[in-house]
């Protein structure tokens, strides 16, 4: 007589083949995840793979004594090579760990509680992390936005996610439709001033990359000055002085040469450019007469030179005999906005358009700094082509010097600490990301040493203007 099993009977059969289900599901997905780290890591996997043959085929204690001298070869290589141990070795395995540490393991639950994933039903679509790659001040997530969201979500979310990844600074920038990167910074290398590098007569200067400063990634933030003109843009003591000395006493060999021309305006009476003025070609330290007659000058010039090139070259080469003119302007907006008569202000603002709108091609460049750089204050601040934001008052006036989204892509200019003057971000026209940058620090003592070592030679006619207005 056959027995029929009882429901309590048939329900602890099923649990144990649901808890041994499990487990070799268990064990499958932790041999999947070791192979996948042995090809991740073959510097370690290879060696330890060895080894554990080694035991199988000629015991345990062949095997150890094979895993022993391994460790031992590995340290001599990490003393003797350490350079390559550590490219070989130890990045590979800090890369990985840190990746999975702060982003993979967490990265659903990141996404999820931040609205960046949607729903498809039951099921939920997660951006997908395509790379990661950890550097010593920032780590860069390469990220597939998840369908049925937006980049626009990922900016809107920016401070949170900073918050979750414990970051200082955090920017987000399209790379391609429906990709995007995230920079994900930590502590500050441009909290330090960094001091001038004092050049010599012998220095070679590139008037396409003068160096100014450095930039977050420690490497020299270059300049271009031929063929461009350039806007700083801060509040007082953001540091519009250190990017101004910092870009003369890059181009101080070349002044000394007579292949550089400097014409500078400073309406602030002399007391920031005004200790330079050896170095200076002109100098006019006033908004009268004095700098509209300087202006005149160089349109001049500028049409004079057109009409001998016009049909041999697009860019002027300077020379000695020829050379490239840098109209300096500490304060831009003392002439286009603060000056009271219309009649002059009208046509000081006509020779400057003139100026940004035809000198680049003929090698007269223009350097400016401004407190607002609001249109009413500076109509023309479209026209310069290398655009500097220093520290500022206001969010919006970010995308009055960089225009619209370049807060979003990192240029947080309102956020710069009072402590750190000279920090700032750079944009070229036809650059799509801005540049977090600190000009150098030009002491006192390092302004006299420039005008005193390289003093500008006299012009071939001879007269030589060295300061309009204030003698």
């Amino acid at each position: 007589m056959s027995k029929t099993s009882s429901p309590e009977s048939r329900s602890n059969s099923e649990s144990n083949d649901d808890w041994i289900g499990e487990l070799i599901w268990s064990l499958m997905k932790a041999v999947g995840h070791l192979l996948w780290w042995a090809i991740l890591l073959p510097a370690l996997s290879i060696p330890v793979a060895f080894a554990v043959w080694v035991g199988l085929t000629h015991g345990a204690r062949a095997g150890l004594w094979t895993l022993w001298l391994t460790a031992v070869a590995y340290a001599a290589w990490a003393f003797l090579e350490p350079l390559s141990f550590t490219t070989w070795v130890i990045d590979p395995v800090r890369q990985r760990s840190l990746s999975w540490w702060r982003y993979s393991r967490n990265w659903q639950s990141v996404c999820t509680l931040n609205g960046l994933a949607a729903k498809l039903g039951d099921r939920a679509l997660i951006p997908a992390l395509q790379s990661v790659r950890i550097g010593t001040g920032a780590d860069v997530l390469a990220v597939r936005v998840a369908t049925g969201t937006s980049i626009d979500d990922w900016h809107k979310q920016a401070p949170a996610l900073a918050a979750a990844w414990r970051a200082d600074r955090l920017a987000i920038r399209p790379t391609t439709p429906g990709e995007l990167r995230v920079i994900i910074m930590r502590g500050d290398a441009l909290a330090s001033p960094i001091r001038l590098p004092m050049p010599t007569p012998a220095t070679p200067v590139d008037l396409r990359a003068v160096r100014v400063g450095v930039t977050e990634s420690r490497r020299w933030w270059l300049l271009p000055v031929l063929g461009h003109h350039l806007l700083v843009a801060g509040a007082t003591g953001a540091g519009k002085g250190s990017v101004l000395w910092s870009l003369i006493a890059g181009l101080a060999p070349e002044v000394k040469s007579g292949r550089v021309r400097l014409c500078v305006i400073d309406p602030k009476g002399g007391m920031e450019l005004g200790a330079g003025a050896p170095l200076f070609s002109v100098f006019c330290s006033d908004v009268g007469p004095s700098a509209v007659e300087v202006l005149r000058q160089l349109v001049a010039l500028m049409q004079a030179r057109a009409t001998r090139l016009r049909g041999r070259t697009r860019l002027h080469t300077p020379t000695v005999a020829d050379p490239l003119i840098l109209l300096v302007i500490d304060e831009i907006a003392a002439l286009t906005a603060y000056v009271t008569d219309r009649k002059l202000c009208t046509e000081i603002e006509q020779l400057l358009g003139l100026l940004l709108s035809q000198g680049r091609a003929v090698g007269i460049s223009v350097i400016a700094a401004v407190q607002d750089p609001a249109k009413e204050t500076l109509p023309v601040r479209q026209l310069f082509t290398v655009r500097i934001g220093l520290r500022m008052t206001e969010a919006t006036q970010t995308a009055m010097v960089f225009g619209q989204g370049a807060r979003d892509a990192g240029a947080e200019c309102d956020l710069i600490a009072d402590s750190t003057p000279g920090v700032g971000y750079v944009m070229i026209d036809g650059t799509a990301e801005p540049v977090r940058v600190r000009a150098f620090h030009v002491t006192d003592a390092d302004i006299t040493h420039l005008a005193r070592t390289f003093r500008c030679p006299p012009p071939a006619g001879g007269g030589h203007s060295r300061d309009r207005g204030s003698r």
